[in-house]
């Protein structure tokens, strides 16, 4: 009998201790958690902030389209700039 109480009392150690980890884990994968979606929504600030700057480029260039080509290659330039940061910005939310 001493026995058979024995092995209990070691069963339920060894699911306090599992228990213990368990919950451990589960608050170090809250915080990671938390800490993503804080990068997230910075990311989705960026992104808006990125958007915003295209449009008022695009909308720079479309006012100056044949007045000075230079201006317009250089307006250009900044776009593609624009859209390579977005594009990494996205690339990061989708691996996310």
């Amino acid at each position: 009998m001493t026995q058979q109480l024995d092995h209990i009392e070691q069963q339920v150690q060894r699911l306090v201790e599992v228990l213990d980890a368990l919950r451990q884990e589960n608050t170090a994968l809250l915080e990671e958690n938390k800490k993503l979606k804080a990068g997230q929504e910075a990311q989705n600030e960026r992104i808006g902030e990125l958007t915003q700057r295209l449009s008022n480029a695009q909308q720079a260039l479309a006012e100056q389209r044949g007045d000075d080509p230079e201006s317009s290659q250089k307006l250009r330039k900044q776009i593609d700039q624009y859209i390579r940061e977005i594009d990494k910005c996205i690339a990061w939310l989708q691996s996310v």
